[in-house]
C-alpha cells in the first residue's frame, strides 16, 4: 500500500501497540482500547500521546468506534494459557472476549469486514476444546469466517 491508501482498524486490547506497528504502513490505528493504566501510558509514550480509550471493554460503546476495516483484539489469556488455572472465556479476564464480541454485533452493518483475535494456543484446548468451538460460534453468529493459525 501506499502513503495516504492504509486501511483503518481498531484495535482492542492494545497493551504497548505491537498489534499497531506490525501492521503499519497498511493499516492505521483510528481507536485504540486498553483498561491497564501502565500499558496505555506505553502505548502512548511509542506513539507520541496516540488517543487510547483506558475504559473497560464492557464500557464502550458501539458509538465511540469510527468505521474501520479491521477489529483486531489481543484479549486477555490468563485464563487460557496452560501454566495457569484454565479457567476459560468464562472467567473475567479471558471474558473480556465477549466484551469485543457485544461491540462487534452491536457495530451491525458498521463492523469491520475482517478481525483478528491473538492469544496463546491454550485457547484451542481449554476445557477440552469448548471455549475456542464457543468463540468459532459466536463469530459465525455474527457472519465472519473463522479459522484458526498456530504460530510457535
Amino acid at each position: 500500500m501506499q502513503g495516504d491508501s492504509s486501511l483503518p482498524f481498531l484495535e482492542f486490547f492494545a497493551g504497548g501497540g505491537l498489534a499497531r506497528l506490525g501492521l503499519a504502513p497498511d493499516f492505521t490505528s483510528v481507536f485504540a482500547n486498553d483498561f491497564d493504566p501502565a500499558k496505555v501510558k506505553a502505548y502512548q509514550g511509542a506513539f507520541g500521546n496516540a488517543p487510547i480509550s483506558g475504559d473497560d471493554i464492557w464500557r464502550l460503546s458501539a458509538s465511540e468506534l469510527p468505521p474501520a476495516t479491521l477489529a483486531w483484539a489481543s484479549f486477555p489469556c490468563q485464563d487460557l494459557s496452560l501454566a495457569g488455572a484454565r479457567a476459560g472465556l468464562a472467567a473475567p479476564r479471558s471474558g473480556a472476549f465477549w466484551g469485543f464480541h457485544r461491540l462487534i454485533e452491536r457495530l451491525g452493518a458498521a463492523a469491520p469486514d475482517l478481525l483478528a483475535l491473538e492469544n496463546v494456543t491454550g485457547l484451542l484446548s481449554s476445557h477440552g476444546g469448548a471455549d475456542f468451538t464457543a468463540l468459532v460460534h459466536a463469530l459465525d453468529g455474527l457472519g465472519y469466517r473463522v479459522g484458526a493459525l498456530e504460530i510457535d
